[in-house]
């Protein structure tokens, strides 16, 4: 296996470890000064057949599978930056506060949702208990995070609209928008965070 995809199965390997409904299905973002930056994203795969370990398995039968992929990338500007239609900008005012701002379509229409979880609510729920087998990763692909890592320390952060269960959260310099996916498809309106700093 060569270095890059090793490192990335060892990423999603770690992610797995401390695995809670809040880290299998995210988008994070890293911003420089200038609002370039990296993007990480990890979303539920429906696997198109049997991977490497089932098939080398002998004398067991798989009734539940599910894939994670991740990538990892850069971007030149924050503004114009979409995720399916989960869309970013940002803005650097001279000797004022830097801002950026998330818009997270809700309802039937919002495409999202089907790209991070392309799988209905029960079959989500079924196809989680590959990753755990005590039960406790039943949650795995409920919530979307998206997490972004400012140059400095957070000043404000909010969310406009209303999604039931979603919470946003800031630490030092990161800001972290957790979203429930069934709700958002249930949404009425977008839903649109704010951070400052």
């Amino acid at each position: 296996m060569k270095l890059p995809r090793a490192l990335v199965v060892l990423s999603l390997l770690a992610l797995l470890a401390g695995c809670d409904e809040d880290n299998a299905v995210s988008v994070r973002l890293r911003l420089a000064q200038d609002l370039s930056g990296t993007i990480i994203t990890s979303a539920l795969a429906q696997p198109s057949g049997p991977g490497a370990v089932e098939q080398a398995t002998v004398g067991a039968s798989f009734d539940r599978q599910v894939a994670l992929r991740g990538a990892k990338g850069r971007f030149p500007a924050l503004e114009g930056l979409k995720v399916g239609d989960l869309k970013f900008s940002g803005s650097v005012p001279e000797g004022g506060l830097r801002s950026c701002r998330v818009e997270v379509p809700t309802g039937p229409e919002a495409q999202w949702p089907a790209l991070f979880v392309p799988l209905p609510e029960a079959d989500r729920r079924s196809a989680a208990e590959a990753f755990e087998v005590s039960g406790k990763a039943r949650d795995v692909g409920r919530t979307i995070k998206i997490e972004i890592e400012l140059p400095s320390s957070v000043v404000s952060n909010g969310a406009t609209g209303k999604v039931r269960g979603t919470k946003n959260t800031s630490d030092g310099a990161i800001a972290t928008l957790i979203v429930p996916i069934e709700a958002a498809r249930e949404g009425k309106e977008p839903l649109v965070w704010h951070i400052t700093w």
